[in-house]
C-alpha cells in the first residue's frame, strides 16, 4: 500500500497539480513553481489533496502554464445533535482532479489575455466532468511599487459529452498582491494576496437525450469564491523562495461550483 501511494505521489509530481479548480490572483507572465498540501471541507466531506503549478515565461509578454491536483482521500462525516447520529464514511474518491494547461499573452505591460483548456477530471472529482475551454482578458494596475491590482473577465464553454451540453459561463475576478517589508534587491519579505471571483451561468444546460421541449436543465445559477494568502520569502537561494498559507471560502449555487472551505500550506519559487 505504501509503495503504491509513493508511486502515485511521484507520478503526481511529474504531471502537475492543485485541488479542484484553483483560484489565483491576476498576474502577468512569470516563471514560477507552486507546491501545496490542501485540506477541503465541502458539504460534510473532508478531503486531502496535493497541488502543483508550473508557469514558464520565455519573455515578459508570454508564458505557458499547467495546473492540476491529486486527491488522496475523501471522508464524509455526518452528525445529528439531537438523535446522536455520528457517521463516518470513506467515499473512496481518489485520483486526479481538474487539470489545466494554458497560455498568457501580454502585448502591453498591463493588459493581456489568458487562454486555458481544462481536461475532463479523473476519479478525484465528483463534479464538472467535461472538457472546458476558457478565455480570460486581464488588466493590471501598479498602484504603488509594492501593490499590484488586477481585474479579469472570464468566458467558459464546455464540450458536449454523452449528449449533454453544459451552458456557457461568465465570470469576473478582482485581486491584489501586496509586498510588505519588501527588500527589492534581495526580493525577500512578506507577500499578501487576495482574489475574489463571481461567476454565473448565462444559458441553461441541455440534455440532448430528451425531447426538445424537455432538454433545458433549469440550472441558471451563480456563485462566488474568495481566497486570501500570506507568504514569507527568504533569501536562501539565488531566486525568491516563499513559504505560506492560504484560506479559501466558497459559497454558491453554480453547477459544479464547490461550496465550503479550503486551507492550504504551500511553497513557491519565482525566477526573475
Amino acid at each position: 500500500m505504501r509503495r503504491t501511494l509513493s508511486i502515485l505521489f511521484l507520478f503526481a509530481l511529474f504531471v502537475t497539480a492543485n485541488a479542484t479548480e484553483p483560484l489565483r490572483p491576476v498576474l502577468p507572465p512569470r516563471t514560477a513553481v507552486d507546491l501545496g498540501a490542501l485540506g477541503e471541507l465541502r458539504d460534510d466531506v473532508y478531503s486531502a489533496d496535493f497541488g502543483w503549478m508550473v508557469e514558464v515565461a520565455p519573455c515578459e509578454c508570454f508564458s505557458l502554464y499547467t495546473d492540476l491536483s491529486y486527491r488522496f482521500v475523501s471522508y464524509q462525516w455526518e452528525t445529528m445533535m439531537h438523535d446522536q447520529l455520528h457517521e463516518s464514511l470513506n467515499l473512496h474518491v481518489n485520483g486526479f482532479n481538474e487539470s489545466f494547461i494554458g497560455a498568457k499573452f501580454f502585448p502591453v505591460e498591463y493588459a493581456g489575455v489568458a487562454v486555458s483548456w481544462r481536461f475532463r477530471p479523473g476519479e478525484g472529482s465528483r463534479v464538472e466532468r467535461f472538457n472546458r475551454l476558457g478565455v480570460e482578458p486581464m488588466v493590471l494596475y501598479g498602484f504603488s511599487s509594492t501593490l499590484l491590482l488586477g481585474l479579469s473577465l472570464q468566458y467558459y464553454t464546455f464540450i458536449e459529452d454523452a449528449n449533454y451540453q453544459p451552458g456557457d459561463e461568465l465570470g469576473i475576478k478582482a485581486s491584489f498582491v501586496w509586498d510588505v517589508f519588501w527588500n527589492k534587491k534581495a526580493r525577500t519579505g512578506w507577500r499578501i494576496a487576495y482574489a475574489y471571483l463571481f461567476r454565473w451561468r448565462i444559458e441553461e444546460s441541455e440534455n440532448m437525450n430528451m425531447r426538445e421541449s424537455y432538454r433545458e436543465m433549469d440550472d441558471m445559477y451563480s456563485g462566488f469564491r474568495m481566497r486570501g494568502e500570506i507568504a514569507r520569502y527568504f533569501g536562501w537561494f539565488p531566486f525568491p523562495f516563499g513559504i505560506g498559507m492560504a484560506y479559501e471560502m466558497n459559497r454558491g449555487y453554480l453547477f459544479g461550483f464547490e461550496t465550503g472551505h479550503r486551507g492550504e500550506l504551500f511553497i513557491r519559487t519565482e525566477f526573475p
